[in-house]
């Protein structure tokens, strides 16, 4: 990857890592107030998933599909100031539309997530939920097209930070209801009143609304003025048609999955007659949760600082520039997705114990199916958000619309035939197993099609090798680990078959295993030369001065060149 690429994968990396820190205490707030089990945590999840995917549907049929090609094409227009007026302006209006349709339809909604198990008051209390955060759609929305905008002026770093005042807002809510109500997962229903809602609900979009507007400030600093200007002519709707109804097919094709698996998972703990002792959707959505970490802070990253690189290459149909560069972001992230599929795989209890510490052993070992499930694909999951980023620089939705179309297909498919003959304990682990196969099945006929969108030339050698290299080093990294798991547990005076694993022998048991793990996967690494791993190595050593091979193992020191020719 480029220089500029790399710096702003850094900066939005660090955006990243900052804003899943500070998310990471807003869960462990939400595990603390509503639990991960039961009737209170299920329905909080639901309603705060379902403004979520709705904006998803309509960022990823709209904005992201077609948004970025489109204003790295504006800002090569004298007019670039009038066109982006426009392209703002119809956004806003297409958001403010439909998040009054949502939250009119928000009863109408809720019924297509919640299974006939749920009662008029259960229902009413996931109602109340979604429709305090529905207006996320409408600031989520605003946060990409602005942010899109930034990204396409190489202007990352609010973007990237502004969701930690959003956490940090939220936070202030959780820590408010916990200090005024106390853990609430087992009240009943009637303890649910408007103004314990809105501190777990209103103040997560409060926190929201505070992430879209601050991206104001960094816009007017780059010269942009933005004043509302009505009109649709001259902003290329007409190239955006296609590509974006092909989108929104896309994601129409996730919402369908979505809400079966959200019926799947909160009909799971009252067909198995557990409320709390059988994982549902509180437990899928925290698994969710831990899972994309390292896809947010790794892979969404690189993605958002690549996209607008290869529409620039696209545009000017400089096919070999934009191959390269997806090869190369292909290369890297797969090395490092890896590594953390394997990781969570192989120390998931302890690593959920360590992310989320209000969680009881018990309510970690019902997080942790899912999470295993979702972990084996997610090398594969990271690669698809690349590919699909890359057809739409080419403003190509069909393609991706006929991999998800399959995709969606196989996980259905699954889902039922778990839900039909599988006991109910096993359909939430089902769903990440359902969603890892749907990739793993539907994957050859995204790379058969993204071939043809480089002449037949993809440099799949070099990227099929990589990924090769890596899974080797991954399954034995991850063995070592397996096996050493038991005594480590001993030793540090915990175990799990009887509920007893400390938040401080969690953090310390994933220390061990991760160095442990990393140290087995770089050494592979090396040995299979991976040249994405020395690479990377290399890149370090020159920015330190080549003063990191003095520190680092004979088998990971990359070679310094000879003292005349260092300049």
């Amino acid at each position: 990857m480029s220089s500029n690429v790399g710096r702003n994968s850094l900066i939005m990396a660090s955006g990243t890592m900052a804003s899943r820190l500070t998310g990471q205490i807003r869960t462990i707030l939400l595990a603390a107030c509503l639990g991960t089990t039961g009737i209170a945590a299920n329905a909080y999840q639901t309603g705060a998933m379902i403004p979520q995917v709705l904006f998803t549907v309509i960022s990823g049929g709209i904005f992201n599909a077609v948004l970025v090609p489109q204003i790295v094409r504006t800002f090569k227009e004298h007019d670039a100031q009038d066109r982006l007026n426009k392209l703002i302006t119809l956004a806003i209006v297409i958001l403010t539309a439909m998040t009054l349709l949502m939250m009119a339809a928000t009863p109408l909604l809720t019924m297509l997530y919640l299974n006939s198990s749920w009662n008029e008051a259960q229902r009413a209390l996931v109602n109340a939920f979604t429709l305090w955060c529905m207006p996320q759609i409408f600031f989520y929305g605003l946060y990409t097209v602005i942010g899109q905008i930034l990204a396409a002026k190489d202007k990352f770093a609010t973007y990237a930070w502004s969701s930690v005042g959003a956490n940090v807002i939220s936070c202030a809510g959780f820590t408010a209801f916990l200090v005024l109500f106390g853990p609430a997962s087992r009240q009943p229903l009637e303890f649910w009143s408007e103004d314990k809602i809105f501190l777990t609900a209103g103040t997560w979009t409060l926190g929201v609304a505070f992430q879209a507007l601050i991206l104001f400030v960094p816009l007017m600093r780059t010269g942009i003025r933005y004043r509302p200007q009505w009109g649709v002519s001259g902003i290329g709707l007409k190239a955006m048609g296609p590509v974006a109804a092909w989108s929104m097919g896309v994601m129409g094709l996730q919402e369908l999955t979505n809400i079966i698996n959200a019926r799947i998972s909160n009909g799971a703990p009252f067909a198995g007659n557990d409320l709390y002792g059988i994982a549902g959707n509180g437990s899928y959505q925290n698994a969710f949760t831990l899972y994309i970490l390292p896809y947010s802070l790794i892979a969404v990253s690189v993605a958002t600082a690549i996209f607008p690189k290869i529409s620039r290459a696209v545009a000017d149909h400089n096919i070999d520039e934009a191959r390269a560069d997806l090869s190369g972001a292909l290369r890297n992230v797969g090395v490092m997705m890896m590594y953390f599929a394997m990781a969570i795989i192989v120390m998931p209890v302890p690593i959920t114990i360590a992310l989320l510490p209000s969680v009881s052993v018990p309510e970690a070992q019902l997080i942790a199916g899912p999470m295993i499930a979702l972990s084996f694909g997610l090398p594969l999951t990271s690669a698809y958000l690349l590919i699909q980023r890359t057809f739409y620089s080419f403003e190509d939705g069909k393609h991706p619309f006929l991999f998800q179309l399959l995709a969606s297909v196989i996980q259905i498919v699954i889902e039922v035939g778990i839900a039909m003959f599988a006991p109910a304990r096993y359909w939430t682990a089902g769903i990440g197993l359902a969603i890892t196969l749907s990739y793993v099945l539907s994957f050859p006929l995204l790379v058969f099609m993204l071939r043809r969108r480089f002449d037949g030339y993809l440099d799949g050698r070099r990227i099929t090798a990589t990924f090769l290299k890596a899974l080797v080093a991954a399954v034995l990294a991850g063995i070592a680990v397996w096996l050493l798991t038991d005594p480590l547990m001993g030793l540090l005076g915990a175990d799990l078959s009887r509920g007893r694993l400390s938040w401080l022998q969690a953090v310390v048991f994933c220390v061990i295993g991760t160095v442990i793990t990393a140290v087995i996967y770089a050494m592979m690494l090396v040995v299979l030369r991976c040249d994405e791993f020395t690479g990377l190595l290399g890149a370090l050593n020159r920015r330190l001065g080549g003063r990191l091979g003095d520190h680092l193992p004979g088998f990971l020191r990359t070679p310094r060149p000879p003292r005349h020719m260092r300049g």
